[in-house]
């Protein structure tokens, strides 16, 4: 039986725990080009009116979703068992405190996963506004009253 060890970022080394963070942002640059694809996907399949395809679909989308904020989470408690905030402008202090060698490349990295999530969001939102218009149209023809009810030409 093996026993699963976990490591909490306080014992790990600075350096190590700062490539970590690095991995997780490339892991991330990863992750929400997954999330944008699944986001064009889910509106093609919202368009189609295709609920079988979508309950699939969005279960993935969910995991994926659920993988990228528990890494976010870890990056967040690294940052702050580092010393900085455990938010963007945390990672934005670390990325400052870094050798000059490599603070632009990973000011890079760091602005094209800032870039792809807020992408990431207002493609969510456009799908949710998607979403809330085909359920006004449904709501709208399931609720429509005829002007006038007639059984075989009497008004009721």
């Amino acid at each position: 039986m093996s026993v699963k060890k976990t490591i909490r970022p306080e014992q790990v080394s600075k350096r190590e725990q700062v490539q970590g963070l690095l991995r997780g942002v490339r892991l991330d640059i990863d992750g929400y080009k997954q999330l944008h694809a699944l986001l064009v996907r889910q509106r093609d399949l919202m368009k189609r009116r295709d609920n079988a395809g979508l309950a699939l679909h969005n279960d993935e989308q969910t995991k994926l979703c659920e993988l990228l904020m528990e890494r976010a989470k870890k990056r967040s408690v690294t940052l702050v068992a580092l010393g900085f905030s455990g938010n963007s402008k945390g990672m934005e202090d670390l990325i400052a405190r870094l050798p000059q060698a490599s603070q632009k490349q990973v000011l890079l990295l760091w602005k094209n996963l800032v870039k792809l999530v807020k992408e990431s969001q207002q493609f969510n939102e456009q799908n949710g506004k998607l979403l809330v218009s085909q359920q006004e149209v449904i709501n709208s023809l399931l609720n429509k009253q005829p002007e006038s009810q007639n059984d075989y030409g009497h008004a009721r």
